[in-house]
């Protein structure tokens, strides 16, 4: 506890609050920390509350050094406050305390709200519709909760079985889920219509951009998103792996790639200060000895015999010959225009979802958030939402 401490006392506690403006959930930074510095962790965690159901698990994914702690002052001469760890030390002592995720929760209201997608904008909405007194259930494609949280993040990073506390606190709210359930397939849209009051799409965007060049649809060339998303391991002990990109999931993907054995190159488009990864997930992946290479594209994969080579270009002209035997693409991610289409909704020019100021799409009672309209790809981004969404079903019902 005495870390703890330090880790709080060293915080300001500003009153222009320039973290909170860099936080996407908006969570009042300077508040809670003050109230855990006076050992009030209960209060600390109701103030969390008032903006965010994913303590737990945002104070150990964000990527704080381009949000909360990038915009700490105490960055101007030194370290920022270490936020996403104090926020997750608050979270895993309401879980494990059993603090009430809400203080104050409405009377149920006898309305019915259906949420597609138990991710974190679906299950964010849910929390605050529940607590704003309506009735919700979720449709859930899986057979589990998270979304992203759960199939896109690998366990070194985020441990899942904090994961599950703080979701399964969540459903605890009051919420049903009905798992196996993928809209369009076994539940339509004009169902669910029919049986409720209004319903939210949140079940992002996770179908890989690929590039348009040859050699693409190679066995051995993979989409990161759907390779994390099967958690199917691959055996690519002593095989050289080039994992293309500079997100977060690109990162995820290089170490995922390191722990299956493979030697792995990190190949992106512009310089290493561009990249848009946490750089403390950059610095991990230079630890576990991921190599790197700026400035370089691929343009094309050839595969004869069970050799494969990728014909690689820098941005000053240079061309050469890469040897390897697998390629991960992680270059971004677009929405399932398959099912996007078969909803009868408005899409824009990329196949987003179309959404008002107030997040309803073009068709009356349905709205949606997160990923599948276009937000920046953060789960606190899609979990702030999954909260304005709520609000904004609650105004539409109340105004009816």
């Amino acid at each position: 506890m005495s870390k703890f401490k330090d880790l709080v006392n060293y915080c300001l506690n500003c009153t222009v609050k320039p973290c909170r403006k860099g936080c996407p959930l908006e969570n009042d930074i300077p508040k809670f920390i003050k109230l855990a510095k006076d050992g009030d962790f209960l209060e600390a965690f109701s103030v969390l509350g008032e903006t965010t159901v994913l303590s737990s698990i945002c104070g150990r994914i964000c990527p704080f050094d381009r949000q909360c702690e990038g915009n700490c002052v105490r960055r101007l001469k030194g370290e920022p406050v270490q936020i996403g760890k104090i926020e997750a030390i608050i979270g895993d002592k309401a879980i494990q305390e059993g603090y009430p995720i809400f203080r104050n929760m409405k009377e149920i209201n006898g309305k019915k709200i259906a949420i597609v997608g138990a991710g974190p904008s679906g299950l964010t909405c849910a929390a605050f519709l529940k607590k704003l007194g309506y009735s919700v259930t979720i449709y859930e494609k899986y057979d589990y909760l998270g979304g992203i949280i759960s199939h896109g993040i690998p366990d070194f990073r985020l441990d899942k079985d904090i994961t599950l506390k703080n979701l399964n606190r969540i459903v605890d709210l009051g919420i049903e889920v009905k798992y196996n359930f993928e809209l369009g397939k076994n539940i339509t849209l004009k169902e669910l219509k029919k049986e409720y009051d209004a319903v939210f799409l949140a079940f992002g965007a996770n179908v890989s951009n690929m590039p348009q060049i040859k050699g693409k649809n190679l066995s051995n060339v993979y989409g990161a998103n759907e390779l994390l998303e099967s958690k199917k391991a691959l055996d690519l002990k002593n095989k050289n792996v080039i994992v293309v990109g500079g997100g977060d999931v690109a990162m995820d993907m290089a170490r995922t790639a390191k722990r299956w054995g493979g030697n792995v190159l990190v190949i992106y488009r512009r310089d290493e200060n561009k990249m848009k990864a946490d750089i403390n997930q950059i610095n991990l992946a230079k630890e576990e000895k991921v190599e790197f290479l700026f400035n370089t594209n691929v343009k094309q994969i050839i595969k004869k015999e069970n050799i494969s080579k990728a014909y690689l270009v820098t941005n000053d002209g240079f061309k050469f010959i890469y040897p390897c035997d697998y390629v991960f693409f992680a270059i971004g991610s677009k929405p399932n225009e398959k099912i996007n289409k078969k909803l009868g909704l408005k899409l824009d020019v990329d196949g987003y979802i179309k959404t008002d100021k107030k997040q309803m799409t073009s068709m009356k009672g349905v709205f949606a958030g997160g990923d599948l309209t276009g937000t920046e790809r953060t789960v606190a981004y899609a979990a702030r939402s999954g909260r304005e969404a709520a609000y904004n079903i609650d105004l539409y019902l109340t105004k009816r």
